[in-house]
């Protein structure tokens, strides 16, 4: 976990794969606090994975808008 941290916290802050990686990290602290220790590893390889090939890019210019749930 506290590798996918920092690798996650070492990109920019728009970066789209830093988002999906802080998503990754936040589902595996709610796996662990359910004892769900195995699908917290994997949630946590997931967010490694994700930082190191970042898979989602956007096009310059173009920004993510994440809408809250009552928008």
């Amino acid at each position: 976990m506290k590798e996918a941290s920092a690798l996650a916290a070492a990109l920019p802050a728009d970066n789209l794969s830093r988002y999906f990686a802080e998503r990754d990290l936040h589902q595996a602290m709610v796996e662990a606090r359910n004892g769900e220790f195995d699908d917290c590893l994997e949630m946590a390889a997931r967010a490694v994975e994700e930082t190191r090939e970042r898979r989602h890019e956007l096009p310059p210019g173009e920004k993510l808008k994440v809408l809250r749930a009552d928008e």
